[in-house]
């Protein structure tokens, strides 16, 4: 099975029996961004706090 496959599967069983299939998409929602987070990181792909800030006020202007 390949190791996506695999991880998704996990993450289903993981969750409680009672869990609605809302509850499971916004757990595999979430693990995904976490993941393309993490990958962003990893990959220089982020803004400073500083250079968040600058971009968030230029909004307002």
């Amino acid at each position: 099975m390949p190791k996506s496959k695999e991880h998704l599967n996990q993450l289903t069983e993981s969750q409680l029996e009672d869990s609605s299939e809302a509850d499971i998409a916004r757990e595999l929602a979430f693990d995904a961004m976490v993941k393309r987070g993490l990958a962003d990181a990893e990959a220089k792909r982020t803004l400073s706090n500083e250079e968040m800030g600058r971009s968030i006020r230029s909004w307002r202007d």
